[in-house]
């Protein structure tokens, strides 16, 4: 007989069953390593604030070793003849610290509040406000002491201690020699901004005045115990990253500036306001072509704007202005330019010079006269052309595209090479709305000030109906006519200069006719 054995069970696991199983080892061994690691990383970063916490201390005590007007750091607030380096570096254990020190004054109400130049700015500075009833009036030195600031971070910029403290000065205070300086930075719409980097410099002063601060959250840098003068040669500047940057400057001659340099009185405090503006790299598209609208290439191009250095309206001095030094840029062979980095001021830009033809070569575009520039964008006919303002809460629409990049404006430059042809620069109405006009469309006042005008006529047209001025006043750069508008509808009315050179046609898309609202 033959005897069937039967397979003995096996006690292994399945391939499911082992599948699972390195899941949740693996599960568990990743967790663990997850913990190792984060344990590890925190002691490592305990141990790394030990140590900045030890450097502090020890700066903080060699600071509090020195003689009082020795405390005061290269590039930082307060004046004095030696500086101590603002930062410095420490290597332990393969770790690179950077220890950052900062030394400011404060003004305290315990024996008055120094000249504030509004009660705003007493309340939100001198410390401890309202003064006790028996201190005087007026603190004849708001620099009571020092406040010293200790930061000290890792290679990242982490930041790993800080340490703060206050030091007075061992003999008693007397009535100051010197003036304080009150900075404040707004945006276009008013508003504070905090974070930017201000500097005040004079050198006509031994040794020379060159301190920095950063405005705090209502926009304001403080700067005490500076040295008098009487001759306005305090500069102070303002920037911060992603906005345009601002500069005082002198008078010139007669011209007074819109940011001048500041003087300062003993005892007396100056307040400056400085106005910066928000700026997007991708400003501007330019397109140059000729009367006729064909393309022109290699066209060099020059454009100034911005802030405007004087407050004389006839002075076009302007902060920004690529022909000095000579950065213009070439048009390529779609007649196509971008321009970079301009900041949205109140003032537009102006291209190829003043007159549209500029004084020096640097100033031109090229060999080529303006005729008009006329832009994409904005509510304005003509120029000077402006730049939208960027905001990061509420950016605008960049819809104009160039080398792969779009940008936030874009203007038509009418070129020619004829110095006697037609120019037009901008026009007064740049709009008319019906409703407000309704009454007295029958005779509108219209002022084209460009170049060549003196015997220019203009024309408007709109569709059928063509619109001759009376009544005109002429001079090379100015003509002013009056226009029965009575039967103009919504839309545009087209522009047409002529001289005995020729015809300049404006488009109205771009902008350069005149525009009518409802």
């Amino acid at each position: 007989m033959v005897r069937r054995m039967g397979k003995k069970q096996s006690g292994g696991f399945t391939l499911v069953e082992l599948t699972v199983a390195i899941i949740v080892l693996g599960s568990i061994t990743i967790a663990m390593f997850t913990l190792f690691s984060a344990l590890v990383n925190s002691t490592i970063i305990a141990r790394r604030q030990a140590v900045a916490l030890t450097l502090a201390t020890n700066q903080m005590e060699y600071l509090k070793s020195l003689p009082y007007d020795s405390l005061a750091v290269q590039g930082g607030s307060i004046y004095a003849t030696t500086l101590l380096p603002a930062t410095k570096t420490q290597t332990l254990n393969g770790v690179t610290y950077t220890i950052t020190t900062s030394i400011g004054y404060a003004d305290d109400a315990y024996h008055g509040c120094g000249s504030y130049p509004t009660t705003a700015l007493k309340q939100a500075y001198c410390k401890n406000y309202p003064a006790p009833s028996s201190a005087p009036s007026l603190d004849t030195n708001p620099a009571d002491y020092k406040i010293l600031h200790i930061v000290v971070t890792d290679k990242t910029g982490k930041r790993l201690s800080t340490l703060d403290t206050q030091v007075t000065a061992r003999v008693a205070e007397s009535a100051s020699s010197t003036g304080e300086f009150f900075i404040t930075v707004i945006d276009g719409a008013g508003n504070p901004i905090p974070g930017a980097t201000v500097n005040v410099v004079n050198s006509t002063i031994t040794p020379a005045v060159n301190a920095s601060d950063v405005t705090d959250s209502n926009g304001v840098a403080i700067f005490y115990n500076f040295p008098p003068d009487s001759n306005k040669d305090y500069v102070v500047s303002a920037s911060k990253t992603g906005f345009s940057g601002l500069t005082t400057i002198a008078a010139s001659g007669s011209l007074q500036p819109f940011y001048p340099n500041q003087s300062l009185i003993a005892q007396q405090s100056s307040s400056v306001t400085l106005k910066l503006y928000p700026m997007t790299a991708n400003s501007l598209v330019v397109e140059s072509v000729n009367t006729s609208g064909a393309v022109l290439a290699n066209v060099k191009v020059a454009i100034k704007g911005g802030y405007k250095k004087y407050t004389s309206t006839s002075d076009t001095n302007y902060y920004y202005n690529n022909a000095s030094p000579d950065t213009r840029p070439t048009t390529d062979t779609n007649g196509l330019a971008a321009i970079s980095n301009l900041p949205p001021a109140d003032s537009g830009y102006v291209f190829c010079g003043d007159n549209g033809y500029g004084s020096t070569s640097a100033e031109r575009c090229g060999s080529y006269y303006l005729a008009s520039a006329v832009p994409y964008n904005g509510t304005a006919s003509l120029g000077p052309v402006t730049i939208p303002i960027y905001e990061s809460a509420n950016p605008p629409s960049l819809p104009y595209e160039y080398g792969g990049t779009n940008y936030i404006q874009k203007v038509r430059l009418i070129l020619t090479t004829s110095s006697t042809f037609p120019r037009v620069f901008s026009m007064t109405p740049a709009q008319i709305d019906l409703s407000d006009l309704a009454s007295s469309l029958s005779s509108v006042l219209v002022t084209i000030n460009g170049y060549n005008l003196s015997s220019a006529s203009a024309v408007f047209t709109q569709g059928a109906n063509t619109y001759t001025g009376t009544g005109c006043s002429k001079s090379t750069t100015q003509l002013k006519c009056s226009y029965n508008f009575s039967t103009i509808t919504t839309g545009a009315l087209q522009l047409s200069v002529t001289n005995s050179s020729g015809t300049l046609t404006l488009p109205t898309d771009p902008l350069g006719g005149l525009n009518v609202l409802p």
